[in-house]
């Protein structure tokens, strides 16, 4: 079993103020979790103590197999620059011009944003930036990937559609970690739920 991922004993937080404490949680291959837990309980906290963007306070933080990461953020900026679809999904891309058209291509249409390709991404509505932004992580083909909050701006008629991605892009060669409130989402897929509390960690 190849682990992506091992947290061990972590605290974390912000100066002297830990969010999270003595947190433990392995990721491998083929793993998909759903992150939950009320606000203040550390999710996005521990979003960035994977990503590197905190140090653990106490504890470590391994990527057995290199630190090769994709993220979506909850709402993804939007650019005043005149930026194409296609253009956000090939960013980060380190492959040949042809081999970058595929995986853009391919990206679109699993996340069924390929009518997009050609319109800027300022233009998009949240929910379509939104698919977007996961499409760009396929294409970088990471073996992880964090997802935050990536159904919070779907109307009620997209969920079923979006529960369906979901299950698509759950694939054995990578590892999806998702934080959400999104009662249909938690309900609709049965992903791993680790649950998070003000206090640390339960489950």
């Amino acid at each position: 079993m190849d682990t992506l991922l091992r947290l061990s004993s972590v605290t974390a937080g912000y100066g002297d103020k830990a969010v999270i404490s003595d947190f433990s949680l392995t990721v491998n291959k083929g793993d998909h979790i759903l992150l939950l837990g009320p606000n203040g309980s550390g999710k996005t906290t521990l979003f960035r103590l994977i990503l590197g963007i905190i140090p653990p306070m106490k504890g470590k933080v391994e990527y057995p197999l290199g630190r090769n990461i994709s993220y979506a953020r909850q709402d993804p900026p939007s650019s005043p620059f005149p930026i194409s679809v296609e253009e956000v999904v090939m960013m980060g891309l380190w492959k040949s011009s042809r081999d970058k058209e595929s995986a853009v291509t391919e990206a679109l249409a699993m996340t069924d944003a390929l009518s997009l390709r050609k319109r800027l991404f300022h233009s998009l509505s949240g929910g379509e930036r939104q698919r977007v932004s996961l499409a760009r992580c396929l294409a970088q083909d990471s073996p992880l990937i964090l997802l935050d909050e990536p159904s919070s701006f779907l109307d009620r008629e997209s969920r079923d559609s979006f529960i369906s991605l979901m299950e698509r892009i759950a694939r054995p060669e990578r590892a999806i970690i998702a934080i959400t409130h999104d009662s249909s989402v938690i309900e609709g897929l049965g992903w791993r739920k680790v649950e998070l509390e003000r206090r640390g960690y339960n489950g």
